[in-house]
């Protein structure tokens, strides 16, 4: 019965409470001798384990006259033992799925310092993005070359691989120096507009908005469905505002 054990031990049931269910399995009914007998355990344990054993279900106490005897129930028991965890789990489970999607409406802000953590914001664009997505971004770099070093060594390859789409908004006199690509829209501001130099990009991607302040190296990334969804409306506006 040895190989047994681990089923009761599954659905909470210590080894030593297996021992004397098995051993009343085996043999039958059993006063507290032949039990301790049987299952090889000191009377002390015995005692110790039957009546979490006996409120389990899984073995039964009989009065006869003054002794008391002890048998094993069905083993479909361990099955209805078991049936009856998962619903609990399962409701458990539902309860903290509630919880989670209560919590998972506010948004969750990471905050990070240094070259680390804008090199960390472009690594979570290319792994969170799935193949084919599309992320938006806005850019007003004073110096693209330079932010350029804050990119992951495999980013772009990530990037192409996945056939990540993107839309950009920047600066026109920096517009000049990208090579056109059929994955990328870029739209430009207006140097009588703005000279979009503040050196500050937002990302939008996923569930998720980054900033990044290449000044103070220094990001911020937020996770929020709603946020996300505003954004991407107020890009959008812009970026047809400027096509026109």
């Amino acid at each position: 019965m040895e190989k047994y054990i681990g089923i009761l031990r599954s659905i909470g049931i210590p080894e030593n409470g297996a021992k004397l269910y098995f051993a009343l399995l085996e043999n039958g009914e059993s006063n507290i001798a032949d039990l301790s007998q049987h299952s090889e355990l000191y009377r002390v344990e015995v005692y110790r384990q039957l009546p979490f054993m006996i409120e389990s279900w899984l073995i039964i106490e009989l009065q006869k006259g003054k002794r008391k005897y002890y048998i094993a129930a069905n083993p479909y028991k361990i099955q209805d033992i078991y049936l009856e965890q998962q619903q609990q789990n399962e409701a458990h489970i539902e309860k903290l799925a509630q919880q989670y999607s209560i919590l998972d409406k506010k948004p969750r802000v990471i905050y990070q310092e240094g070259k680390k953590a804008l090199s960390y914001v472009f690594a979570d664009i290319v792994n969170s993005l799935e193949h084919g997505d599309v992320f938006y971004r806005v850019s007003s770099e004073k110096d693209v070359s330079k932010a350029n070093t804050y990119l992951p060594k495999d980013y772009r390859e990530k990037r192409d691989k996945k056939q990540l789409e993107r839309y950009v908004i920047m600066s026109e006199s920096w517009a000049k120096t990208k090579s056109p690509r059929l994955e990328r829209e870029l739209i430009t501001i207006p140097p009588e507009l703005d000279d979009f130099e503040d050196n500050i990009s937002l990302t939008i991607y996923g569930n998720k908005i980054a900033y990044i302040d290449f000044t103070t190296e220094t990001s911020i990334i937020i996770e929020h469905k709603a946020l996300v969804d505003f954004h991407k409306k107020m890009f959008r506006i812009m970026y047809m505002s400027l096509r026109k």
